[in-house]
């Protein structure tokens, strides 16, 4: 089966938005140029935009998923081209289960809540349409990059466009919003970068030669960026911001930003809520999982002693964000803040997760970021929905819905039991793992987590039922008319995936514990090592694993 996959496989999945949008920007110069004219109108760019889209989760599906083996733990797919080798930039991608899973979920989610957003945004099509692809592309690209530099350029890609989705088709205080949130996030690339190339000149004097490429390929004998030996503590000429804490903490920095982890999450708040319907799912949903992603990536099996000295404080932040986005989430009473402050929480506590550096804690935060980008999805769109009949984000002015609206009401109770984690939901598998694997280190996290879960229930649960259930008040919800064959298609296509991830998550853990087994593994591997100072010739690998393996932490 995997000799039929086509050998760039991994590329049309990143590309095939972009060139689309390429496409659609290359007819309207040659049109504009050749003929005079404006060229296609713009509900055909959106059209378009939609097969995109569609066509890129069909190649996901029939080459990704079905060309994957689950019982390999080393990345599967790979590309490699050199760019610019005298500096060790290479078009380096290739996927494992981790980047795989988060890879289906994009684009699976994008021409979705492109459909979703048929009646909300009606102008201009054609710059909404292209800044969408090129965003989708900017996400799978930065998921899918085994070379850092390829990583920051389609993290960028997907910042700038996400910029130009809030502000330009956002709400009245959208551009101010989308100004915050480039700040915030041309401040987090800067920090990564700022880091990378520290770790790079260290990496190209133990190394010999300059390389960017995360993992190394068989046939090359150049030092991989990650397996950088990196000193655990100052000593001689290390400076505190070359040791594994210092370089830690910026990266660390740089993703909770990304993430976002509270005190960290300025810019999260006002963007969300000022972002039209699809730029709230994808910023909730799609771009919050990079910074999650990047730290299982780079951070922990980069830095693996100093995230282990860290993990700690980590995890009092996770439990902090948790706890304050619960209580945030009780007393707010718009419709789209509430949905912002729920998945704050959750992504808090999916990293909560990872820095408890335990197996089934880790397996639990991929499946979390999997099931609650289907029902944070969900939950927006659904409430996208109501927002357009009725004009109005306040939750006050809906009630009794269950009544005039019977279809809406039971997609709404999926969406809500999926993101409350009930058995039987993608929610319940994430949440549990994470619990599971939390416990071992220290009953306190998994009893301040369960209370700050139990507040984010507790606050959806009570805007459900004042929303679904009660009178049915004010008047003007009387003559509301349930969803139509569009939205109900749009609203159940996001509610199926929670159930199937609920009742047969396995093919799901098959592809996400080997590569978590992987990273633990090689983390401890490291940790074993004599902490020092940075050698300044070139050390094999190899050495470097045997090397004083009796020693303690």
């Amino acid at each position: 089966m995997t000799a039929a996959i086509d050998p760039n496989i991994v590329s049309w999945v990143v590309f095939l938005p972009a060139m689309t949008a390429l496409a659609l920007l290359g007819q309207r110069i040659l049109v504009a140029s050749v003929f005079n004219s404006l060229g296609l109108p713009g509900a055909v760019w959106r059209v378009t935009a939609v097969v995109g889209s569609v066509a890129t989760f069909l190649i996901a599906v029939a080459g990704l998923w079905q060309g994957f083996d689950p019982e390999i733990t080393e990345f599967q797919l790979v590309e490699r081209v050199s760019r610019i080798p005298s500096l060790g930039v290479h078009y380096f991608v290739g996927v494992d289960g981790i980047s795989l899973v988060l890879v289906m979920l994009t684009t699976f989610v994008v021409p979705i809540v492109l459909i979703a957003s048929w009646k909300e945004i009606e102008h201009p099509l054609k710059s909404y349409a292209v800044f969408i692809l090129f965003l989708e592309t900017g996400i799978n690209g930065a998921l899918v990059s085994l070379n850092v530099i390829g990583m920051y350029f389609f993290w960028e890609l997907a910042l700038i466009s996400s910029f130009f989705v809030v502000g330009r088709w956002g709400g009245e205080f959208g551009l101010r919003a989308a100004g915050k949130y480039v700040i915030f996030g041309v401040s987090s690339s800067f920090l990564m970068l700022f880091a990378t190339l520290v770790v790079y000149r260290l990496n190209f004097e133990q190394g010999g030669a300059p390389n960017f490429d995360l993992v190394a390929l068989g046939d090359m004998d150049t030092l991989a960026f990650l397996d950088t030996r990196i000193a655990t503590g100052r000593s001689g000429d290390v400076l505190w911001w070359q040791t594994q804490l210092g370089l830690f903490m910026a990266f660390a920095i740089s993703f909770a930003i990304k993430i976002p982890l509270i005190p960290f999450h300025g810019w999260y708040n006002d963007a969300q809520s000022e972002a039209p319907t699809i730029g709230s799912v994808i910023i909730s949903a799609l771009v919050l999982k990079i910074g999650a992603y990047a730290f299982i990536r780079i951070a922990l099996p980069l830095f693996p002693d100093a995230a282990r000295q860290s993990a700690p404080w980590f995890v009092g932040l996770a439990l902090l964000g948790i706890v304050m986005s619960g209580l945030l989430a009780l007393g707010q009473r718009d419709v789209k803040r509430l949905i912002g402050y729920i998945s704050l929480a959750h992504v808090s506590f999916i990293f909560l997760g990872i820095m408890t550096l335990n197996h089934h804690a880790l397996v639990g935060s991929v499946i979390h970021m999997l099931s609650h980008g289907l029902s944070i999805s969900a939950l927006f769109v659904l409430f996208g929905f109501l927002v357009e009949r009725r004009s109005t984000r306040e939750l006050a002015e809906f009630g009794g819905l269950a009544k005039p609206m019977p279809i809406c009401a039971a997609l709404f109770a999926i969406a809500v039991l999926g993101q409350v984690g009930v058995p039987g939901t993608g929610g319940f598998i994430g949440t549990f793992l994470i619990f599971l694997g939390s416990y071992p280190a220290g009953q306190w996290t998994t009893l301040l987590a369960l209370l700050g879960m139990l507040l984010v229930a507790g606050a959806l649960l009570r805007a459900a039922g004042g929303v679904m259930l009660g009178p049915l008040e004010p008047a003007e919800n009387r003559g509301l008319i349930d969803f139509n064959l569009r939205e109900r298609a749009v609203v159940l296509l996001l509610v199926l995936p929670i159930v199937w991830v609920g009742l047969y998550p396995n093919p799901i853990l098959r592809r996400v514990e080997p590569p978590v087994s992987l990273l633990l593994d090689s983390m401890e591997t490291e940790i074993s090592r004599t902490p020092g100072v940075l050698p300044d010739a070139r050390v094999a690998v190899t050495d470097l694993l045997n090397r004083d393996a009796a020693v303690g932490r």
